[in-house]
């Protein structure tokens, strides 16, 4: 089964600023379900990215980027949106007040007081996203990739499994579990904790929370999560393979400065580094052998 046929410039810019609350492509149902009624987004219309700026995770105001556009709801207020042709006639995006966007000095809207996303942050993604339309077109920011059938092939499983420390005999191991190390009961509370359908295939998991057992690092046919409390991040492998990752102390620095905590895992900090640094050379040969294959056709 391949999750990921395909995929854009948009999301592919949007995973690279992703941060907890700010959902690319797997937004919860919940949330989703609101999205035609409170953002007036069109059923036919192709949802990328979702920022929620509610204090409690709801999904009742936000900002929606999809194939039209920009579709955001303040506080109080009612949908407005802006299209992508007109984001690419701003020459301005600023931010005041930490939380009013103006476009070419004009106030647009509201990130939003309730969210921990960096007002900055938000406010670069928007350049780039500004600077791609002006540079190329929209067209090209849609324009579909193709991608190689990752899950035909063992070498994520492999990888895995050259990091795995397991003895069922004496039920030792370094917090990695693979495939059918994995317990029952576990797979189950995996499958609630990260929203999981049946389909959805667990290669293993890294518990970097013993006393939490569902926190850590899953490793998906489709892409990868790191999930602890306040982070929760996803990653397709188109995403990850130039993913920035980095060691500090205790913590792993992962794209935009999301923090992830190492400090109770039991695979040595290392080690999971260079766990995540083999996946990544994985994905990438992978990916660059499809990519010549699919030019030489």
């Amino acid at each position: 089964m391949s999750i990921n046929k395909s995929y854009n410039h948009l999301s592919e810019l949007c995973f690279k600023y992703q941060q907890d609350k700010f959902y690319v492509e797997k937004i919860p149902h919940t949330i989703l379900s609101k999205s035609q009624k409170r953002f007036k987004i069109s059923p036919d219309e192709k949802v990328i990215a979702y920022l929620d700026t509610t204090i409690l995770g709801v999904g009742k105001n936000g900002i929606y980027f999809t194939n039209y556009g920009i579709r955001w709801r303040n506080l109080g207020g009612k949908a407005e949106k802006l299209a992508w042709e007109d984001l690419d006639e701003v020459n301005s995006i600023t931010i005041q007040k930490n939380v009013e966007v103006y476009f070419d000095h004009k106030k647009t809207f509201l990130l939003g007081g309730d969210t921990n996303y960096p007002a900055t942050l938000f406010i670069e993604l928007l350049v780039s996203i500004r600077d791609y339309l002006k540079n190329y077109s929209v067209e090209l920011l849609f324009e579909e990739h193709l991608l190689p059938f990752y899950t035909e092939t063992n070498e994520i499983k492999n990888t895995c499994v050259l990091f795995e420390k397991y003895e069922e005999a004496f039920e030792i191991n370094n917090g990695l579990v693979v495939k059918e190390h994995i317990p029952k009961n576990t797979v189950e509370k995996l499958r609630e904790h990260y929203h999981l359908s049946c389909q959805d295939n667990i290669i293993a998991f890294l518990s970097t929370l013993p006393f939490k057992k569902q926190n850590g690092i899953v490793v998906m046919e489709d892409g990868i999560y790191f999930k602890e409390p306040f982070v929760s991040l996803y990653y397709p492998w188109y995403a990850f393979r130039d993913l920035t990752i980095m060691l500090a102390e205790d913590e792993l620095i992962i794209g935009k400065n999301n923090v992830f905590h190492l400090l109770h895992c039991n695979m040595d900090n290392s080690e999971v580094m260079l766990f995540l640094r083999n996946l990544q050379q994985v994905i990438n040969i992978l990916h660059d052998d499809y990519v010549s294959c699919y030019k030489s056709l």
